[in-house]
C-alpha cells in the first residue's frame, strides 16, 4: 500500500539522510515525483520550472522515453559487469570512443566515474600517478581557488574553495593550496594597468613559485564557476592560467561536471 504525503514526509525525516542536512531545513521538504521536460511536480501537484537540471545531469529533461527505452534494452542484454583491467563491454567501449570525437585534441582515453566528485578525486590520483611514472614523485600538491566547488568527498572538499562545507569535517587533506579566483567584482591586489584576469592567474604562478613548482601537481579550476557563484572569468585569464601551467610543469584539471556536455552553446567550456 503506498504511503500518503504525511507518511512519506515523516519517513523522510527519520530514515533519510540529505546533503548539507540540517533538521531544520528538512522540516517541511518538498517531494517530487514526476518531470516532463523542463518542469517537474511535487507530491501535492505543483508545477515548477527544473532550473539546475536535477543537479546539472538532466541535460535533455524529464521524462525522455527514448533514453529510458535505451536503458531497458541494456540492461536486458547486459545489466552490468565489471570493467576492471581485463574485462570490457561493448557500451563502455562504444562511448569512449564516441566520447574522443567531441572532446579535446589532446584527450586520448576516459576513465569512467559515477559522479563529478568521484571525477576529481580521480583526476588527482592520475595527476600523482603521471608525476611518480614521470620520476617526480614530490610533486603531490593541487592548486585551487577560493569560490571553487569541486565536491564534499574528503578530498574534493578539501580543493572546495568555500569553508561552509569544511566545518565539522577538519582536519582537510593536506596538500590543497588556496588562492583567489578571476572574480572582477570583488579580487583584490591587482597592479595598475594589470587586468583582473592576469592578476589572477599571476596568484597562481606565485603560489606555485611559492610552494615550488616540484611539489605541485596540477592547478584544478572551474571554467565558469558553479556552487561558489556563477562567475565568469574574463576573457584573457583561462589562456594564461594555461601557459603559467605548461611553463612550470604543472598538469591543469578542468572540472568540467556542471559547464561540460553543451551547457555553454559548446561541448565543453574551455573550447570558448
Amino acid at each position: 500500500m503506498a504511503l500518503t504525503a504525511a507518511e512519506l514526509v515523516k519517513a523522510d525525516q527519520e530514515h533519510l539522510i540529505h546533503p548539507l542536512h540540517h533538521p531544520v531545513d528538512n522540516a517541511e521538504s518538498v517531494i517530487y515525483v514526476r518531470g516532463r521536460g523542463a518542469t517537474i511536480q511535487e507530491i501535492g501537484g505543483h508545477e515548477y520550472i527544473d532550473g539546475l537540471s536535477g543537479l546539472w545531469n538532466v541535460n535533455v529533461g524529464h521524462g525522455r522515453t527514448e533514453l529510458a527505452d535505451a536503458a531497458a534494452a541494456q540492461m536486458k542484454d547486459l545489466a552490468y559487469f565489471s570493467g576492471y583491467v581485463g574485462s570490457s563491454s561493448v557500451p563502455a567501449i562504444t562511448l569512449a570512443n564516441r566520447l574522443m570525437e567531441i572532446t579535446y585534441d589532446n584527450m586520448q582515453a576516459v576513465f569512467f566515474t559515477c559522479g563529478g566528485a568521484e571525477s576529481n578525486e580521480s583526476a588527482f590520483k592520475t595527476a600523482r600517478f603521471y608525476w611518480k611514472a614521470q620520476g617526480k614523485p614530490d610533486k603531490v600538491k593541487i592548486i585551487s581557488r577560493q569560490q571553487g566547488y569541486h565536491g564534499v568527498t574528503l578530498q574534493a572538499m578539501s580543493a572546495t574553495g568555500m569553508g561552509a562545507y569544511w566545518k565539522m569535517f577538519e582536519p582537510r587533506v593536506p596538500g590543497f593550496v588556496h588562492v583567489q579566483t578571476c572574480y572582477p567584482y570583488r579580487f583584490q591586489g591587482a597592479k595598475p594597468g594589470e587586468s583582473i584576469g592576469q592578476a589572477a592567474a599571476r596568484e597562481i604562478e606565485e603560489a606555485i613559485l611559492r610552494e615550488g613548482p616540484d611539489t605541485v601537481a596540477a592547478m584544478i579550476g572551474e571554467p565558469i564557476h558553479g556552487g561558489g557563484g556563477v562567475i565568469y572569468p574574463t576573457d584573457d585569464y583561462w589562456p594564461r592560467v594555461r601557459e603559467i601551467c605548461t611553463r612550470h610543469h604543472v598538469l591543469l584539471i578542468a572540472d568540467e561536471v556542471i559547464t561540460g556536455f553543451c551547457r555553454t552553446g559548446r561541448w565543453f567550456a574551455l573550447g570558448h
